[in-house]
């Protein structure tokens, strides 16, 4: 038989709060882009947005939401 495999340790206080600002700043950088792209880029060109405006305006307060979220989660 052979022997059960030992979990990996789980990470320490500084590699979650890394972690959880890797995530937070990944979420903020796509909400960013999202917005640029698919709304600030068409306005500043003289394009209708239209719907996608709606959805880039929303996407990005979810995404700063969600980002702030994580980082509530952080450990002192």
């Amino acid at each position: 038989m052979t022997e059960p495999a030992i979990a990996a340790p789980r990470p320490g206080k500084a590699a979650r709060n890394e972690m959880r600002k890797a995530l937070a700043t990944t979420g903020n950088a796509l909400s960013i882009a999202m917005l640029v792209t698919v709304f600030l880029q068409p306005v500043s060109s003289g394009r209708a947005v239209g719907l996608a405006g709606v959805s880039a305006v929303a996407a990005f307060i979810a995404l700063r939401v969600a980002a702030h979220y994580v980082l509530r989660k952080m450990e002192d």
